[in-house]
């Protein structure tokens, strides 16, 4: 690396305050950062260990689970396909899966999926194991090329979706993260990808010509690699078992990969789909995945499989993941040709915080999390009173709002976490260190009918 390159000391240290800090409040037990251009790491960064108990290292090869950032690997199967003519984007999803019977005002396509657009509230997860146990397949069995397992979960997921009789809108209107759309997709590229198996698609069109060796969707093989992160679900919860929290259907979190291996993968963005050489993507279709598809925030929208935006004038894109003991961030400055990966083996850290401000280091900026400044409106009693309630999602997400002295307060347990509104659409939600932005969704009598949390649309049930 030149001189030119050297990252400011004075920058370099704020950010590693930072994330000390997220370290402490949050229970991080372990965490990797690199930033880097298309020739040189730039930046490395350290804290804890990928085995606790035993005070392993963490390093560029260290294996975690990846979680969300799946989902970018799934539309890159997706475009692929598109590009070989196999798939058209534009038809509605009932033309590749005539099992699901919505009514065609609300019948998805392919494309509104890739963009969690489908008009999909969130649905209850249900896991690899449990499908598994009611197939009577054994302990031990590797699952993740499992077809029968794979069949089953595809009649449950079309099941559920034909149950679905409330919608975030029409199709397209709206953004709310969906799990279930990525089940949906994760079955296209398994039944029109040739292949035999989604994990075999992914694994010949995507790992090997980009050559990520230690990238893989197997369960088993985590059980073999030593050096691999164990599973924090707090500091006292740990478990290597990547099974415990999967899935059914793979292409919405089940790769596990390494700092030096997502590098490799982000830099195919920052070379507009090429590989040494190689085409893995066409240009044209990877800049489609990080142009904004549908509104999420005034200054974030959604592409494909990926959320872009700007950072003090500079365009980025990336995804997070989560999981137990996942949480996990890759994202690039193509304007600039850089990008980041985070990678925590501990639950429900922020990891896409510690990713801009990452991005932020990288781009010579003061390297802060924030994405827009945290301004401050007033609600009148009326307001406040037509957004107190219950809000749930059938995923699991549960909280109140509840004004306390004249103020509103979010509640999730016994926890309360103070609002700030913004406008009388948005309010902002202070966690421990970081603040959301929370869209509000308003029927037409002006009731507040749901609320964003986490990407997700979560309806007010009182």
């Amino acid at each position: 690396m030149n001189d030119k390159e050297r990252l400011d000391l004075t920058k370099t240290t704020e950010f590693e305050r930072f994330v000390d800090e997220v370290v402490v409040t949050y229970g991080a037990q372990g965490v990797g950062i690199i930033g880097f251009d298309m020739e040189n790491i730039l930046y490395e960064c350290y804290r804890g260990y990928r085995d606790v108990a035993n005070q392993k290292p963490i390093d560029l090869d260290t294996i975690f689970g990846v979680a969300s950032i799946t989902k970018s690997f799934t539309v890159i199967s997706l475009l692929q396909l598109a590009e070989r003519g196999l798939l058209n984007l534009d038809e509605k999803i009932d033309a590749y899966l005539p099992a699901i019977k919505l009514p065609q005002e609300h019948m998805p396509t392919v494309r509104q999926l890739m963009s969690h657009a489908g008009g999909f509230y969130p649905q209850e997860r249900f896991l690899m194991k449990d499908v598994a146990r009611s197939l009577n397949i054994s302990e031990g069995q590797e699952l993740s090329r499992n077809k029968e397992l794979s069949q089953k979960g595809i009649e449950i997921i079309v099941d559920r979706v034909n149950q679905m009789t409330d919608f975030t809108g029409r199709p397209g209107e709206y953004h709310s993260y969906s799990n279930f759309s990525f089940g949906l997709l994760t079955e296209l590229v398994q039944k029109f990808g040739e292949e035999g198996h989604y994990c075999d698609y992914v694994e010949k069109h995507i790992l090997k010509p980009l050559n990520l060796e230690r990238s893989f969707f197997e369960f088993q093989r985590t059980k073999e690699e030593d050096n691999i992160a164990t599973l924090y679900h707090s500091a006292e919860n740990a478990t290597l078992d990547y099974e415990d929290q999967g899935f059914v259907l793979l292409g919405g979190g089940a790769l596990k990969s390494t700092l030096r291996d997502l590098m490799a993968y982000t830099r195919l963005y920052l070379s507009d789909g090429m590989y040494k050489g190689e085409v893995v993507l066409s240009k044209e279709a990877i800049l489609s995945m990080y142009q904004p598809r549908v509104s999420y925030k005034p200054f974030e929208g959604y592409g494909y499989g990926l959320l872009t935006g700007e950072i003090n004038g500079i365009g980025y894109a990336g995804h997070s993941g989560g999981l137990t003991g996942v949480s996990s961030y890759f994202g690039f400055t193509r304007e600039t040709g850089r990008g980041v990966v985070v990678l925590c083996n501990t639950s429900n850290v922020p990891s896409t915080a510690i990713g801009y401000a990452a991005l932020k280091l990288i781009n010579n900026q003061k390297p802060d999390w924030h994405q827009a400044e945290v301004v401050s409106g007033t609600w009148s009693a009326e307001m406040l009173e037509k957004i107190v309630g219950l809000y749930k999602s059938d995923e699991g997400t549960s909280f109140e709002i509840v004004e306390t002295g004249g103020l509103p307060v979010m509640k999730i347990g016994e926890e309360q976490f103070k609002i700030t509104p913004i406008e009388e659409n948005a309010m902002w939600v202070h966690n421990k260190m970081v603040d959301s932005y929370a869209p509000i969704l308003r029927d037409t009598e002006g009731k507040v009918r749901a609320i964003y949390s986490g990407g997700r649309m979560i309806k007010r049930v009182k």
